[in-house]
């Protein structure tokens, strides 16, 4: 089997501006299902009530060929929105924009990985990378079929948590797996100011340890802070590794 051609994949599967309005039909339609009036739908997907029939009637926000997965996707978002409704707030752009960037990765990770053994013009980094697709694409959707499968709300958005996760994993391996393929090389650090403002978000983050400030009885919910205090944690590691670069590379002028 010929090796995924990057620029081939990216004609395939389309943009995230584009899955959009078929998001907000699947949400549309989610909604509805519960019993939502039209006009509250539409508030909540900040739309006009004649979008939202359209939506409903399938004339807007078809399905895009050659994504899957979408529906699954939108389920977190939807049930947000649900919540939302009878406060009168609405779905932002960011979440729309990451449930579509979900989605993309999902199945152009699954065009990139293929399903067959190893390429025999794979080198040892592309055959590890293309394996460790497979896994995390995989355990995104088990994650998400449990979550859809557990009543409890906490444990339900930690499988869910766990299923993004294994999708942002996915994203780096995807992106390697590509820019190995096109040889690439060399890379760039972000500006001094821009290292600067990443720290003081961290700081301001990390000044305290919600697990042990927070006080809640559910388990799972506590397991949830603790997932918390450990991402800022990583966040911090993370900056600090930019700004260790950074001065490395100054120190090299």
């Amino acid at each position: 089997m010929e090796a995924p051609n990057p620029a081939r994949l990216a004609n395939a599967i389309p943009n995230e501006e584009r899955l959009i309005p078929v998001i907000r039909a699947i949400l549309a339609r989610k909604l509805a299902a519960q019993g939502f009036r039209a006009s509250e739908i539409a508030r909540s997907l900040k739309v006009t009530q004649p979008a939202v029939a359209q939506y409903l009637s399938g004339k807007r926000g078809r399905a895009t060929s050659g994504i899957t997965r979408l529906d699954s996707l939108a389920d977190p978002l939807a049930e947000k929105l649900s919540g939302r409704i009878r406060s009168g707030a609405g779905v932002e752009m960011a979440e729309l924009l990451e449930t579509a960037r979900q989605a993309i990765v999902m199945n152009s990770g699954q065009l990139l990985s293929g399903h067959n053994a190893p390429k025999a013009q794979d080198d040892a980094s592309l055959s590890l990378l293309r394996g460790r697709l497979r896994l995390e694409l995989d355990a995104a959707e088990k994650y998400l079929e449990l979550a859809n499968r557990t009543s409890d709300d906490y444990t339900k958005l930690l499988f869910r948590m766990i299923a993004a996760d294994s999708i942002r994993h996915g994203d780096v391996v995807s992106q390697l797996i590509s820019w190995l393929e096109t040889g690439g090389t060399g890379g760039s650090i972000p500006d001094e100011g821009v290292l600067k403002s990443m720290v003081a978000l961290e700081d301001s983050a990390g000044e305290a340890s919600l697990i042990k400030e927070v006080d809640v009885d559910h388990p799972v919910a506590r397991l949830l802070l603790r997932w918390i205090d450990i991402d800022e944690s990583k966040h911090d590691k993370m900056v600090r590794g930019l700004i260790a670069l950074s001065e490395r590379g100054r120190s090299r002028v």
